[in-house]
């Protein structure tokens, strides 16, 4: 066969530096990644476990009430997460998120209209956090935590009601403010409300739009800036509500809340890996991860019952506890629970586990204490 002649060459170059110039620019101006294949999900099943990583307190009186199965099973934690005074005109509603910094032993709570809640001393002291006026003017809806050694951690917020996402350190004095993402599907500056974000390092952050067109996309922090790329949309999930990052396969579990399911997806390939069905009806809000295990809370379970909170074993793809804290354990507004936490408070053989939700519609906060039933 006869070698293509030179201008012929040219010719097919120019198609091709036109042909990867486009693609670049396409990339650039935030083209959606529209064409991932989500994979059927894979119901999770039901499996009760007879250890847990930290051993429960005993509990010897048959008369205190319990939820949850098998070794994960927990009582309220009364007395615990006491709402500041100047926060409670604005309980109602309350629609916010959690993060915990382990280090130094607060777990901070965003609350509607108010900002940063924090509670130390176990639990048992709490502040509302004087920072930026900014994290106070909307709704700090979902979030997450980034320990730095030798210095405070990080924190980033999405902001569905002012259509913002903040970084800082947990001063909260100093934000950096991200806005509206450009180009692709934001071109026109509209339609977007995030609804959480996730550190994958301290260069990389990751916004999930579950309010808006439902897209989840990449963002650095040195500049903060969208990198231009946007994955997802309504065909994956009605509502990618929440986004967080499991540093053990380096992917993100997306929270699908009218699906029902939890959704695995690899920046590094950028694509589906799994996903994983929860009970029908389940409206999951977020996940938040202690090792192979994560909370799952749900503003709804099935048919239509008060919102569960459930214990998931990732290595064993199994539900290994229910909670229902309205139904089980007395927590009148916890009919939808909007998010949920782990908290361990103690050291070594000392060590309590607890699980932190707050609730919304009509609004509040509560915490869970790991027991055991005496023989």
């Amino acid at each position: 066969m006869n070698s293509p002649t030179l201008p012929t060459r040219l010719a097919l170059r120019g198609v091709l530096a036109a042909w990867l110039a486009a693609t670049a620019l396409a990339h650039e101006t935030g083209t959606p990644h529209g064409h991932e294949t989500l994979p059927a999900a894979t119901p999770l099943p039901f499996r009760v476990e007879a250890k847990t990583p930290i051993k429960g307190a005993r509990v010897s009186d048959p008369g205190v009430p319990t939820s949850g199965q098998g070794a994960w099973t927990f009582v309220a934690a009364s007395g615990l997460v006491p709402v500041p005074e100047a926060a409670r005109p604005h309980l109602k509603g309350a629609h916010g998120t959690l993060v915990v910094d382990a280090e130094r032993d607060v777990v901070y709570w965003g609350l509607e209209n108010v900002g940063w809640i924090a509670f130390r001393d176990g639990l048992t002291r709490s502040e509302v956090v004087q920072g930026d006026p900014r994290l106070a003017r909307g709704n700090l809806h979902g979030a997450d935590l980034l320990p730095r050694r030798g210095r405070l951690p990080l924190v980033v917020a999405a902001d569905n009601v002012e259509g913002h996402v903040y970084l800082s350190d947990t001063t909260f004095r100093e934000v950096r403010q991200l806005g509206v993402p450009p180009g692709g599907p934001y071109a026109d500056g509209k339609g977007y409300a995030p609804t959480d974000a996730a550190f994958i390092s301290a260069s990389e952050i990751w916004v999930t739009d579950g309010y808006g067109r439902a897209y989840f996309m990449p963002a650095g922090t040195d500049p903060l800036a969208f990198r231009g790329a946007y994955y997802g949309g309504k065909a994956a999930s009605q509502t990618p509500h929440g986004i967080t990052f499991d540093p053990r396969d380096k992917s993100l579990l997306i929270a699908a809340r009218p699906e029902a399911r939890l959704q695995r997806w690899s920046p590094k390939r950028e694509a589906w890996l799994a996903a994983y069905g929860l009970p029908p009806g389940s409206t999951v809000c977020d996940v938040d991860l202690w090792g192979d295990y994560a909370l799952a809370p749900c503003l709804d379970g099935p048919n239509n019952s008060p919102g569960p909170i459930y214990v998931i074993n990732l290595r064993k793809r199994a539900i290994v506890s229910t909670l229902k804290p309205k139904e089980e354990l007395g927590y009148a507004e916890a009919q939808h629970i909007h998010d949920a936490c782990w908290y361990v408070r103690g050291k070594g053989a000392q060590r309590e586990l607890y699980v932190v939700f707050t609730a919304w519609n009509p609004g509040g906060i509560g915490a869970l204490k790991l027991v055991r039933r005496e023989r």
